[in-house]
């Protein structure tokens, strides 16, 4: 008798488990139509966009040197040091790499560095620390600018795209029109 009692309860417990775990996976069509009525409220704040920062050029800022940050399209090509240069009207980056696997890099696309002379590349540099660096023209701050890294390890471009942050560089430096 123990024994059929224990079944009993054995085979109770497993349909009661069963019983719950589906009402929980599948959804009625009163639950689903009650999520599909809830109305969504929105702030001011979210329906307001923070406007695109735009670009920033070189005549707008005044000479000197400027830690910023460079934001890249790979988390495989990280900027881990980026010092920016502004003189004679023009800028430049000297950017320092996490890693050494990039031989040298074209500002534009991996195409464009293909149909390209090696002249129009940028060698990578090895800084006193041991670190590669690259010292590339800046067209302007906050825009996204075409850039192909050359693979060592794989002998190809890849392309990314950079955006040069204005972000850290002091208000009363940024020259305003």
């Amino acid at each position: 008798m123990k024994k059929w009692i224990n079944i009993f309860l054995g085979s109770l417990l497993v349909t009661l488990l069963l019983i719950g775990c589906t009402k929980q996976s599948t959804p009625t069509s009163e639950s689903s139509s009650a999520v599909l009525e809830t109305p969504v409220v929105t702030t001011a704040q979210e329906t307001t966009a923070t406007p695109e920062p735009q670009p920033i050029y070189a005549g707008q800022i005044k000479e000197g040197t400027y830690a910023i940050n460079v934001l890249s399209s790979s988390s495989m090509f990280r900027v881990v040091d980026a010092q920016l240069i502004v003189a004679d009207g023009a800028m430049t980056c000297i950017m320092t790499m996490s890693g050494k696997g990039y031989g040298k890099l074209y500002m534009g696309t991996g195409a464009e560095a293909l149909a390209d002379t090696e002249d129009h590349t940028i060698p990578s540099v090895i800084n006193t620390e041991g670190a590669v660096t690259f010292e590339v023209p800046v067209e302007a701050l906050d825009m996204d600018i075409d850039c192909a890294a050359w693979s060592i390890r794989k002998e190809s471009w890849y392309d990314r795209v950079l955006v040069f942050q204005s972000a850290l560089i002091p208000k009363e430096a940024i020259i305003s029109e």
